[in-house]
Parts: structure tokens; sequence; C-alpha cells
């Protein structure tokens, strides 16, 4: 069984994601952490823009715990890495890690993330904008 998230990155559902992911869920990244269903359910959105492919390669499950190791294209070069998610007893996602290589094609994919995050950015910083103006 392909991992739920795997397929959420490649086809984003945000009702689909909005039942997944649990209110106050983690996303670590390279870049940065994420915390908070609607931020991290608006990184999948852009994420899955920024990635041209992603196909599951190999899963390793334990419980509550599974290691989705994916490969994928980012401006049409290879990517490969590794997609981590825990989830409560419910099955609610409340950690996610997503870590890709080359460092080279790392570097583009971040540079794509922060336009796409600029022009249309988290929902946390839209409302810190709106409190402060």
């Amino acid at each position: 069984m392909v991992s739920e998230l795997v397929a959420l990155l490649r086809q984003p559902d945000r009702d689909r994601l909005e039942l997944v992911l649990a209110d106050d869920v983690r996303f670590h990244s390279p870049v940065a952490d994420y915390r908070g269903r609607d931020d991290v359910a608006h990184l999948f959105t852009t994420i899955a823009r920024v990635l041209e492919s992603l196909e599951p390669v190999r899963e390793l499950t334990a419980g509550r715990e599974r290691a989705t190791f994916v490969s994928g294209a980012v401006r049409g070069r290879t990517v490969e890495g590794v997609l981590d998610e825990h989830r409560d007893p419910a099955g609610r996602v409340v950690e996610v890690t997503l870590m890709l290589r080359p460092l080279s094609v790392l570097r583009v994919a971040v540079g794509e993330m922060a336009a796409a995050l600029e022009a249309d950015p988290l929902p946390s910083r839209v409302g810190r904008r709106e409190r402060s103006a």
C-alpha cells in the first residue's frame, strides 16, 4: 500500500489532508520546521508544484511509524530521499520529516519553494500580516 502522504504529495487534496493531519502536526525539512495543520497542508500543495514527479521506492512500517523511500524530479533532475511519518493512536499524522538529496537539486527545490511561498504565503504568515496591519 502506497503511503497516503506520498499520494497526497503527488496530488494534494485539501479535504483529505485535513482529515489525515493532526491539528498540531509538525513538518520537518532541511530548511525549517513548521507546525499546524493549515501550514502543513499548504506546504504539501506547494511541494507538489515543485516536484515534477514523486514515486515510492520502498516502505518500512513499524506500528504507527512509516518511512517511505522516494524518487522524483525537480526541473528534470533526479532527487531521492525519505518521507518519515508518525501517527497518533487515532491514526492522524502528528510528525512528518521530508529529506531529499542531492544537495544541488535540493537547493533548486528550496529556491522554487521560497518563490512559491512568497507568492502564496503560509496561512500563519497571512494571519500575522492581517494582525499587524
